[in-house]
């Protein structure tokens, strides 16, 4: 890689798809004479491991929209950049791209840009009007943005357009090897956080249809929210207690989808999910929603490497489930998944961001 710094720009480093991402590339980098550094501007959390010699800041915490704060964080931001007049900028989402545009005015960084989610949204709410002309209007600055998948480029502008790139999602290196699916238990899992997006409802309905006919299945959902005690509530309600368990944030995840037979997301809309990517790369059969922004569809061939079914649909959702509990159709649908760990190293997805740093 030509550059020989590069600075990761992010609210935070708490334990979603996007702070996987950063991770995996940070530490690529790191382990290559890279100097890496990760700039958090909304908070110190830290669920990944980094390596020793990234440089990790927290320049503040959020801002709650207080003016007088993020002209600070801005101003923060800036003095970071000009310290290394070199390094490559790397913002990751669109509130570190938005500040990240506005903290780069007047100096020499090259800016990359990257989109992690829904365009059309922004902190889980639909982004229009001045809010969006502004983004577009911030983004021209950037050098390149990135986006995860096709669909979401279409997004934007062709102004914008004209500068992306689409890159999917690394899978760090050094992954278990893969549990055989016969010694697995009859588990389903899914992993990401609790919240409105995921719809982990649409799947606690259609796994309590499930078990009705395979009672030896149990269903465990992992990662932390707002919406957990409204899950742990809705649980309750359907009389799913003892099959259907919230088991909070993992850090052995994989360890757990090694030993787990079938993964699920059930998102309303995605990026590319990290969750999802790693489960195949475990060798899990996989069902996911073929949801915007055609993450899922990017990786699953339905049929072939998993399941896709229609965003919201419990009886699809349901029909799934019961599709894989059929062993013999789960193991291939497995044996074909685990491809996805060459197609998406973390060599090849380094590469393909070295050709715009």
């Amino acid at each position: 890689m030509k550059s020989k710094s590069v600075i990761f720009v992010t609210i935070s480093m708490t334990g979603g798809g996007t702070e996987r991402v950063i991770a995996v590339l940070a530490n690529y980098w790191a382990s290559r004479g890279v100097k890496v550094s990760v700039l958090m501007i909304g908070g110190d959390d830290i669920a990944y491991e980094l390596a020793p010699e990234i440089d990790i800041k927290c320049i503040s915490k959020a801002t709650a929209g207080d003016m007088k704060a993020r002209l600070n964080r801005i101003r923060e931001m800036r003095n970071c950049f000009k310290e290394d007049g070199d390094a490559v900028i790397i913002a990751m989402g669109t509130v570190a791209s938005i500040f990240s545009s506005l903290a780069i005015t007047g100096l020499k960084n090259r800016l990359i840009l990257s989109e992690r989610n829904d365009p059309n949204r922004l902190n889980h709410r639909p982004i229009k009007g001045y809010e969006k002309a502004i983004r577009n209007l911030l983004y021209r600055r950037a050098n390149n943005v990135v986006f995860q998948t096709k669909m979401a480029e279409e997004a934007f502008p062709a102004y914008i357009k004209k500068t992306g790139v689409v890159i999917s999602n690394p899978i760090k290196g050094d992954m278990p090897v893969v549990t055989a699916y016969s010694d697995r238990k009859k588990t389903v899992i899914t992993a990401g956080r609790l919240t409105e997006q995921k719809n982990h409802k649409m799947l606690i309905d259609a796994f309590v249809m499930f078990h009705k006919e395979h009672n030896e299945y149990d269903l465990k959902i992992y990662g932390d929210g707002d919406q957990r005690e409204i899950l742990k509530d809705y649980i309750s309600d359907t009389g799913a207690d003892e099959y259907i368990k919230l088991m909070g944030f993992a850090e052995n995840i994989h360890e757990v989808m090694n030993e787990s037979a079938v993964y699920v997301s059930s998102s309303d809309w995605e990026g590319i999910s990290n969750s999802l990517m790693e489960a195949m790369a475990m060798g899990m059969a996989v069902i996911a929603t073929d949801c915007p922004l055609g993450g899922s569809s990017l990786l699953i061939e339905s049929g072939v490497n998993g399941i896709l079914v229609s965003p919201g649909d419990v009886t699809e959702m349901y029909k799934a489930l019961c599709t894989v509990a059929d062993e013999k159709i789960a193991r291939l649908y497995a044996d074909n998944a685990v491809k996805v760990r060459k197609k998406n190293s973390a060599d090849s997805i380094a590469s393909e961001w070295e050709k715009i740093i």
